[in-house]
């Protein structure tokens, strides 16, 4: 009896303590205590507006040059209970794609951001091919070394991310009337397959047509109006400059040498079909659009050392006046008007929307997916806190602005495009309104990451002329068909 009453007595005791500890909170501090709308509301908060000052030497890292430029250095306000939150953290660790020598806006915006809540941003930088492989890895381990990931194909990776639970949920940053500041392919880019938030946006990337008019015109060819029109005016263009310039030249550039940037040729010569990759939740190839893809090397005059570009290699190359087309990322606008990065084309280069596919006529159509920044979800409450703020500030109307008159890219948030400095200064504002308008995405299933290596593999055995383009299609499929 009296070890009955002992084991009872043990079994109440853990109960009661179980209960207990449930209606505990688990922490004293973390994103709980943010109250996302105060002191203003939610979208009061990160639609505010700062004017556009000249950016000061503190403001600087990285090796980037800032100072004497000019940016939006204040605007967005911080939430009500933002210091209880985040506690005693000093510092965040990111993971950032490729090096920040390319990314200025990133780097004023964490400075901006430490000069606001006093926690140190370290962002590391990765090779482009590294990154997803990184994740994966810090994910899986469930290691807590890297405090946000940085997810540059989100429509891709976030499914694949969250079906286990490996990046965190923030649908608090995104009720209905903050989601109307940004459009729907964003939007969808940052969702789980729960349908839940997972992301923030960092930067949007469009894609657009590059050429050299006086290569055009000594070598008797059209501006492409269409991706047919451009294999064929790629070819023109590499023999003119093979018989008139010699080795080292080509009629075209791309980068091909990372999935990343195969991922997004691939998409945007699919929606300029206006078709879609995913059919009833499997991949899927249009044999089309594979011909087309492989048409720009087999019969374009698109350089073979594209297999061993990355997103910012071929862009250097058409920088030096290397080739004469290039489709290429919207912060290149900026790029090629700098004498220091472009020097060879200065006054003979122009952009246009991305072509359209013959008989659909819809120019400009792109990957309308930003990169984005998820948080770790292993990481402390308090460090979850201080990830949250880092999402809610750079998708914020000042951290856009930035990443648009500062670096040249895409704003996620939409309303920036109709700042007066936006229209008076930024590059070829009628051209980006083109392709933004015309974005296209969707959902990829969780195995699309695995699918798009294939894919880059067997398209780099045709670039060699290892396989023709039919049998690389054939074993293409075969191989995605066992996965799915």
């Amino acid at each position: 009896m009296k070890n009955k009453a002992v084991q009872l007595f043990l079994v109440g005791a853990v109960v009661i303590g179980s209960f207990a500890a449930s209606t505990l909170p688990l922490s004293a501090v973390g994103p709980g205590d943010i109250n996302w709308d105060k002191p203003v509301s939610l979208v009061e908060r990160i639609t505010g507006q700062g004017p556009v000052k000249v950016i000061p030497p503190e403001l600087e890292g990285y090796g980037v040059k800032l100072t004497g430029k000019k940016g939006m250095l204040t605007g967005y306000r911080l939430p009500e209970g933002w210091k209880k939150a985040i506690g005693g953290v000093k510092r965040i660790v990111l993971l950032n794609s490729g090096s920040l020598v390319h990314d200025p806006a990133t780097v004023l915006n964490a400075k901006i951001f430490e000069r606001m809540t006093g926690v140190s941003v370290e962002l590391i930088e990765m090779r482009d091919e590294l990154l997803w492989p990184k994740t994966l890895s810090v994910a899986m381990a469930k290691s807590t070394d890297v405090d946000l990931f940085y997810i540059d194909r989100g429509m891709m990776d976030i499914p694949h991310l969250s079906a286990p639970g490996w990046i965190y949920p923030v649908d608090v940053l995104y009720p209905p009337e903050a989601q109307k500041l940004f459009s729907e392919g964003v939007l969808m880019s940052m969702r789980g397959i729960r349908g839940k938030f997972y992301a923030t946006p960092l930067s949007l990337w469009s894609e657009y047509l590059f050429y050299r008019p006086s290569w055009l015109e000594k070598a008797g060819v059209e501006v492409p109006e269409t991706w047919q029109e451009l294999v064929v005016a790629s070819k023109k263009l590499d023999d003119w400059a093979s018989a008139n310039l010699g080795a080292g030249y080509s009629g075209m550039v791309c980068s091909i040498g990372d999935p990343d940037s195969v991922y997004r040729l691939w998409t945007m010569i699919t929606y300029a079909k206006d078709e879609t990759i995913v059919k009833e939740g499997k991949i899927t190839i249009d044999p089309e659009v594979w011909k087309l893809f492989t048409d720009l090397w087999v019969r374009g005059g698109t350089s073979k050392e594209s297999i061993e570009y990355r997103w910012p290699d071929a862009p250097e190359v058409f920088a030096k006046g290397k080739a004469g087309l290039i489709i290429a990322g919207s912060v290149f606008m900026k790029k090629f008007g700098d004498p220091e990065f472009a020097g060879a084309i200065q006054g003979d280069w122009v952009v246009k929307p991305a072509p359209a596919w013959k008989g659909v006529d819809i120019r400009g159509r792109s990957l309308g997916e930003p990169d984005t920044w998820a948080i770790n979800p292993f990481i402390a409450p308090e460090k979850k806190a201080a990830g949250m703020l880092w999402l809610d500030f750079f998708r914020s109307y000042q951290g856009q602005f930035n990443e648009l008159y500062v670096e040249g890219n895409e704003s996620s948030m939409k309303i920036v495009y109709d700042h007066p400095v936006i229209k008076a200064e930024v590059e070829f504002p009628d051209v980006r309104s083109v392709a933004v308008a015309n974005h296209m995405g969707e959902t990829f299933p969780p195995q699309a990451p695995e699918v798009l290596e294939m894919f880059k593999e067997y398209l780099h055995r045709v670039v060699m002329g290892e396989m023709d383009p039919d049998t690389a299609l054939e074993k293409l499929e075969a191989d995605i068909d066992l996965m799915q």
